[in-house]
């Protein structure tokens, strides 16, 4: 360990007087900071649009309570919509935003931000309607395909590119150079020099890397007093994929080869990991549990409801129907109801295609460590597919909730006031448990380190072989 110590420290010496490793690492950082602002950015974006549609609501709230009030007073029948009529409140009224707020880390990783919706208006009607509110100028097809430049891109596809240019030649730099039989003439072994030099490069990589993540997240605006958990899993995740690289650079140094036929080496395993592997787990993925169509799914809902619909419509076209008698609303409550009986097992079939679809990618993303750290860091940003998928169903339960209340007023004949409306169901979105966070990200870096210590176990037999010239 004395030994490793002193190349470790004679290393990092050497790296503060290279020039082009000095300048790779700033390129990074400039990069992250870049990345970081971007996606700051975006995710205020998502944040204003949310912020300006929930004004909007307060608005029409506040209007509606100053109508009823006058109503109230004056005994006099309304000019418009009536805010007392249960009716029409559950339908347009009285509509809610549900909406998922951005998370802490939000900036880290754009996720499934783009894919699924970040409000729902919930009303007493059956299909919630996604607000568009809060959609971002740069969405488009290209870049769904593409991807966002944030942190979480920058990290999954280039910093191994980074860590293997620092890397490639721990070893056959050394023997190219004609040093390294110099080196391994004094009281130090092959695998001391290999893991000094490797340790002291990891070091400076860390801390220039976690350094500006944080200096990043401050870039992007987040509150970092706030997000101290999530803070933590982040840089934990960055570090233990910086390990697993540096980890594969050794084992790669150890069989012996030239500098080239190592960088060839690390980028056939970069190219594998980060855009092979994942590639063929989406095929997979898309075989076993194909990605169920919300359109096609909500027209089979629609289609095995058709009687309904035309009955609805045919209640809203008869232009001589008063449609403020008892009589009338009632009708409304029971198509509603029916159509929503009918329309639930099509959606319960829906949401548990995408339960057991999220259920076998947990599984496969061990496949590969680039889908690990991407999940783990969609998770810590608060833009992962669980995440939605526990917005919706919570959608679900409000919708549920609505619904329920504003139909036991209109089967009953009862008026709204200001009291009632006041105690209509509030959304608010509930976090999922602390500890089912931590435990889905922490075993993803667990998944990493098991890698590296793969790789440092490959790189043992090879290292012992002192002074082995290239194969």
């Amino acid at each position: 360990m004395k030994a490793v110590r002193t190349i470790a420290r004679l290393e990092w010496r050497i790296l503060r007087r290279d020039r082009a490793a000095l300048a790779v690492l700033a390129l990074f950082a400039g990069l992250l900071l870049l990345a970081a602002f971007t996606g700051g950015r975006r995710a205020h974006q998502v944040s204003d649009g949310l912020d300006r549609a929930l004004g909007a609501q307060t608005q029409r709230f506040e209007a509606l309570n100053t109508q009823l009030a006058k109503l109230e007073a004056a005994q006099a029948k309304p000019v418009g919509q009536d805010p007392r009529d249960p009716t029409w409140m559950g339908r347009e009224g009285a509509a809610r935003l549900a909406t998922l707020p951005p998370a802490p880390l939000a900036a880290v990783a754009m996720g499934q931000r783009d894919l699924f919706p970040q409000a729902l208006r919930v009303n007493t009607e059956v299909f919630l309607a996604a607000e568009r509110e809060t959609e971002t100028p740069l969405s488009g097809p290209t870049r769904l395909t593409t991807g966002a430049f944030d942190p979480a891109f920058l990290f999954v596809v280039l910093f191994p590119l980074l860590i293997i240019a620092l890397s490639y030649e721990l070893l056959s730099g050394e023997r190219e150079r004609g040093t390294l039989a110099m080196l391994l003439s004094q009281p130090i072994s092959q695998r001391a020099l290999v893991f000094g030099k490797a340790g002291a490069r990891l070091g400076v990589l860390c801390l220039v890397t976690l350094t500006f993540a944080v200096v990043g997240l401050l870039v992007a605006g987040v509150d970092l007093s706030s997000a101290g958990l999530e803070i933590g899993l982040y840089l934990a995740v960055l570090v233990a994929w910086a390990m697993f690289w540096f980890a594969a650079a050794v084992a790669v140094n150890a069989f012996g080869r030239s500098s080239a036929s190592n960088a060839l080496m690390l980028f056939g395993l970069w190219l594998l990991v980060v855009v092979v592997v994942p590639g063929l787990v989406r095929v997979g993925l898309d075989t076993l549990h194909p990605p169920p169509s919300r359109v096609e799914m909500l027209h089979e809902a629609r289609e095995a409801a058709q009687a309904m619909e035309r009955e609805l419509a045919g209640l809203e076209g008869q232009h001589d129907q008063d449609t403020t008698t008892q009589a009338y609303a009632e009708k409304l409550v029971k198509v509603q109801t029916d159509l929503a009986k009918r329309s639930a097992p099509v959606l319960a079939d829906l949401r548990t295609q995408l339960a057991e679809r999220q259920g076998l990618l947990d599984g496969l993303r061990f496949l590969s460590p680039a889908m690990v750290v991407q999940l783990a860091l969609e998770d810590v940003a608060g833009t992962g597919a669980r995440r939605h998928q526990r917005f919706e169903a919570q959608v679900d339960a409000f919708h549920d909730r609505f619904r329920a209340q504003l139909f036991e007023k209109v089967r009953a004949g009862t008026r709204l006031d200001a009291a009632q409306i006041k105690a209509m169901p509030q959304w608010a979105f509930e976090e999922e448990p602390t500890g089912d966070l931590v435990s889905r990200v922490l075993t993803g870096v667990l998944g990493l380190l098991l890698g590296a210590l793969l790789f440092f176990g490959l790189a043992l037999s090879g290292l012992r072989r002192v002074g082995r010239l290239a194969g």
